[in-house]
């Protein structure tokens, strides 16, 4: 069976071959994460994959997704730090942002989705109020953009190539930006900052009010191996289960750092004392409430045609009747 998910250090054992799969060989590959997303939604190549958890809802509404998600999770994060704004440009706090022109790599990937809902949900944002320019982020990479995704109507959207838009907010053209990683030019002594410049702070106590740590990935299984291999889900289930608890092991070990983190205890056990021990959990039960979150954003911001429940979403021991 062929797996394509990103290198973490929860996904490690299965790429290494320390953790298998009961019931199958599984052939485990790892590269770029956009490239493993088109190659999934666009030929179905892979037999389970990563996907971006925003572009498999809006597939999936549709109809038009080959796969079925599994309650996996290999890649969550807090957005707060992923708002960049130009200096000069007026925005002083989240309610600024109205009228404002925002850039961002794709209007519906899930970095973006969970900006805007936060935003929507803690300081009243509305999208609609403001511009947004969807484009490459530190260069060009791109000779058009791609629209299918975009909502109808309500928005002023546009897309933009031949240029970055970290440069265009420099620039003055953009002014601000979501990005799920920093910049290149961020951090260069210009005029680009974050929105929150105390960033850490906010995250911790959005978790602590919300208790929602948001999904940005989910695993998912191509339809045909779900009705053709008794007993995938719960081996899946149970691999990424047995190395995502490896990897949190590796975190306990303080005689020697697994990653190059002089402080990594001390943020470990930071970590659990805001998030619990298991902060980073499997399983649709356990994540009902901010999965429920997201489609309910990504029906606010016209992704999608209406709020589905969870449990047509994901597949746990029986595949679920998938959305028309």
């Amino acid at each position: 069976m062929h797996i394509a998910v990103g290198d973490y250090d929860r996904t490690r054992p299965l790429i290494d071959g320390s953790v298998g799969f009961s019931g199958f060989t599984a052939n485990v590959i790892t590269g770029d994460l956009e490239e493993i997303f088109a190659e999934a939604f666009h030929k179905a190549t892979f037999d389970v994959t990563e996907l971006s958890f925003s572009n498999y809802l809006i597939a999936s509404s549709r109809g038009q997704c080959p796969y079925q998600a599994l309650p996996i999770f290999p890649s969550r994060s807090f957005r707060h730090s992923a708002i960049y704004v130009r200096s000069g440009s007026g925005i002083q706090s989240p309610v600024d942002l109205r009228g404002k022109r925002i850039g961002c790599r794709e209007y519906s990937n899930t970095a973006s989705l969970v900006v805007r809902g936060l935003l929507a949900d803690e300081y009243g944002f509305q999208p609609e109020s403001s511009e947004w320019i969807v484009g490459d982020v530190d260069h060009v990479e791109r000779t058009s953009i791609d629209e299918r995704n975009w909502p109808k109507t309500g928005l002023r959207i546009k897309g933009v190539t031949g240029k970055s838009l970290g440069g265009m907010l420099l620039d003055g053209e953009l002014d601000a930006l979501i990005a799920y990683k920093p910049p290149a030019v961020f951090g260069r002594g210009n005029n680009m900052t974050r929105l929150f410049p105390d960033w850490r702070a906010v995250e911790k106590d959005y978790y602590r009010r919300t208790k929602r740590f948001p999904v940005m990935h989910v695993m998912a299984v191509r339809k045909d191996v779900l009705a053709s291999h008794a007993g995938v889900i719960e081996s899946l289930m149970e691999g990424f289960g047995k190395a995502k608890d490896l990897a949190q092991v590796r975190l306990s070990t303080h005689q020697a750092h697994p990653v190059m983190l002089p402080w990594l205890t001390a943020e470990h056990e930071e970590t659990q004392a805001v998030m619990g021990q298991d902060f980073w959990s499997y399983g649709l039960a356990e994540n009902l409430d901010i999965l429920d979150t997201q489609i309910r954003w990504s029906h606010e911001q016209g992704l999608i045609p209406r709020v589905y429940k969870s449990a047509e979403l994901f597949a746990t021991a029986e595949p679920a009747a998938m959305p028309g």
